[in-house]
């Protein structure tokens, strides 16, 4: 049997699996609509700021301390709670990721000019966060803690967190210089 024919079957099965995870997520973020238009204000990540939590708890070392002071048996059962730990938590960020992402479409509707250039970025960080979060479910599948993809996708979330309260505080600046002056209630 050539090599080939071992490959191309696993890259199949391995492009099947990154399907299903992006399709399972899509339909799952399409479930949590905003009521309200006025809703969107209060839309704010919170998920990604436990990221130094949960590096702390996923660490080599912290691994390494359990695996010495605890019996085998209880050690794997740690090493399982702090998967589903890391699942909970990539979770979390996909949910972050996917109200700022809700936000960004809300307020390119909003601005007079939005270029393809930013389209175009806003486009290329959705794929990107969804690959490093399909590489993450696969790492957690595996049975690794992908600490490297926790931090990646936290990044992402963090900056994109900023651009959206940047953007925000832009349109309320051009809101408040637009209202005419001199009109009391």
């Amino acid at each position: 049997m050539s090599p080939t024919a071992i490959y191309i079957p696993l890259a199949l099965l391995l492009f099947a699996g990154l399907l299903i995870l992006l399709w399972s997520g899509r339909r799952r973020a399409g479930s949590r609509v905003v009521a309200h238009p006025g809703d969107l204000a209060n839309i704010r990540p919170s998920h990604y700021k436990y990221f130094p939590q949960v590096r702390q708890a996923l660490s080599r070392e912290d691994e390494e301390y359990i695996r010495r002071k605890l019996p085998p048996r209880m050690a794997k059962q740690v090493h399982r709670e702090r998967r589903a730990v890391a699942r909970g938590f990539l979770r979390g960020l996909r949910e972050d990721f996917v109200s700022l992402e809700l936000l960004g479409r809300t307020i390119a509707a909003l601005s007079p000019v939005v270029s393809r250039q930013q389209e175009t970025e806003r486009l290329a960080l959705s794929l990107r966060f969804r690959l490093l979060y399909a590489l993450g479910w696969l790492s957690l599948f595996a049975g690794r803690l992908p600490l490297d993809q926790l931090e990646q996708l936290t990044a992402m979330v963090g900056r994109l967190a900023l651009r959206m309260e940047e953007s925000i505080t832009k349109i309320n600046a051009l809101a408040m210089a637009q209202q005419p002056r001199g009109i009391s209630a």
